[in-house]
């Protein structure tokens, strides 16, 4: 009997190592942060932004208790906390720990009390006296960050803690000086979309879009603001009027997705994409310590909305011209005044208009460089697409007025791109009593054109060839041959 109790207290002390082993492998295993960034704003304070790791989500979203701390050091100074969790500590716990050793800066949290973004990160705000200074002196001084995560958990007399590695260290001030750019990347990929809030049902817009690791490595070393500039139709960006401001997030940080909700701030009295047409652009912005504001090129623009209705529109035009406006024919450069004689620039917009309508793709353009006198892309894939010619000497003159015979030829052109397998004949197409005007290599052309009733006689079977085409006939002679060849 005694042989037995002893075997069996044996087997039991051997059990005991494995079954602690097995408790301790259920501690959380804590990454090293992702990235720890800092930048300052405009009322001398600093924002440190920390990303989580997958995991460390992966374990708040299981309820699991993960703390953040932080540490900071000034100029060459050391490390304030550093601290080395090492044994067991008292029953407040990593909270209670440095409310009595530091009241002065948040040094440890929780984070599951804090909203993440989509980026797993949060922004947490640093000021001056948490680092018992006056003022941050960023031109003299240099600031330095490190955090790292904590799971503390329940033992005899207190807590126990365990740790994840430092992050990166953070840096900002004298000695990251030169680290803040001249000039800023573009925001690339700009998309965007009109939605409703669910609360209200009130409309704003929503876009995103990417952000150039350049720009997102200028923002380690101070404040990138993202920004949108906007207008409505034909009027002016925002950027380029007096007292009005592009949109941005409240905390003017640095964000790859920006909502304009222009009713709230102002800005307009409604949003009505069935009247008009919202433009975007995105850019981004910082301000050096000598005041001095570094703005990138704008991204791509965005179009959200109905074009806003044409005008000077003359009265037998309006019919054709509001099926013209249906199909998205009428383009903004024109629609102000529609009974204006149309440039050679505002045919080569309608022409690629009229393509991309037609074939529902996108005409690639020629290189910048093809013109010296334009860089106008609408006017280079025209050029492209074989519909326009340069003038000579690299030049396409785009302010020249565009005469009846010009017009001809060049639909004529844009017919047998949109349609290569028409029948160009022109048997059987009338004779106009000043034919002899029409410059000779232009008379297959006008043929072509009247044989297919896509223009005609301007009275007393005249066709007028050295008379200037305006906006308005342009655009109708546009529509009749996408009716005709669209089918």
């Amino acid at each position: 009997m005694l042989k037995k109790l002893v075997i069996m207290v044996l087997c039991f002390m051997l059990v005991m190592p494995v079954a602690v082993l097995a408790e301790e492998e259920t501690l959380p295993v804590l990454e090293k942060p992702a990235s720890l960034t800092v930048r300052a704003n405009e009322l001398n304070e600093l924002l440190l932004r920390l990303t989580e790791p997958a995991s460390i989500i992966e374990y708040m979203e299981k309820d699991i208790t993960i703390l953040y701390e932080l540490d900071f050091k000034i100029n060459d100074g050391p490390w304030k906390f550093a601290k080395n969790w090492d044994g067991v500590i008292g029953s407040e716990g990593v909270i209670g720990y440095y409310e009595n050793l530091y009241d002065k800066m948040n040094v440890a949290g929780y984070l599951n009390n804090i909203g993440h973004d989509e980026k797993n990160a949060i922004d947490l705000p640093i000021f001056p006296e948490n680092l018992e200074l006056q003022a941050f002196d960023l031109q003299n001084s240099t600031y330095s960050f490190r955090y790292r995560f904590l799971y503390e958990y329940p033992v005899e007399d207190g807590y126990k803690v365990i740790s994840s590695s430092y992050s990166d260290i953070a840096t900002i001030g004298k000695a990251q000086g030169t680290a803040i750019p001249s000039s800023l990347e573009a925001p690339t990929n700009l998309v965007g979309e009109l939605k409703t809030r669910e609360d209200t049902g009130q409309p704003y817009f929503h876009f995103s879009f990417g952000i150039p690791t350049s720009v997102e490595a200028a923002n380690k070393a101070t404040a990138i603001r993202t920004k949108l500039d906007w207008k409505v139709g034909n009027g002016q960006w925002a950027t380029e009027l007096a007292g009005v401001e592009p949109f941005q997030k409240g905390d003017e940080s640095l964000t790859d997705d920006v909502d304009a909700d222009p009713i709230d701030e102002g800005t307009w009295d409604e949003i009505n994409i069935k009247e008009n047409t919202y433009y975007f652009r995105a850019y981004f912005e910082l301000k050096k310590p000598d005041g001095s504001i570094v703005k990138s090129p704008f991204s791509n623009v965005i179009e959200i909305g109905s074009p806003a209705f044409y005008q000077g529109a003359s009265s037998w035009a309006v019919n054709d011209l509001n099926k013209a406006q249906d199909y998205g024919l009428i383009t903004d450069r024109i629609k102000g005044n529609m009974s204006a004689p149309i440039s050679r620039e505002e045919f080569a917009e309608l022409a690629t208009k009229l393509y991309e309508i037609y074939t529902g793709t996108k005409a690639n353009p020629a290189p910048a460089t093809t013109f010296t006198d334009t860089t106008n892309p609408e006017i280079l894939k025209a050029f492209q697409l074989g519909i326009v010619a340069g003038v000579g000497n690299n030049q396409y003159a785009p302010q020249v007025l565009i005469t009846r015979e010009q017009m001809a030829a060049m639909l004529n052109r844009a017919v047998k791109v949109i349609n290569p397998t028409v029948d160009l004949s022109t048997e059987g197409a009338p004779t106009f009593a000043d034919e002899s005007a029409i410059e000779s290599y232009f008379v297959g052309n006008v043929k072509f054109m009247a044989k297919n009733g896509l223009m005609g006689s301007v009275g007393d079977n005249r066709f007028a060839p050295k008379d200037n085409c305006t906006r308005e006939q342009a655009v109708i002679i546009a529509l009749r041959t996408y009716e005709k060849y669209k089918n």
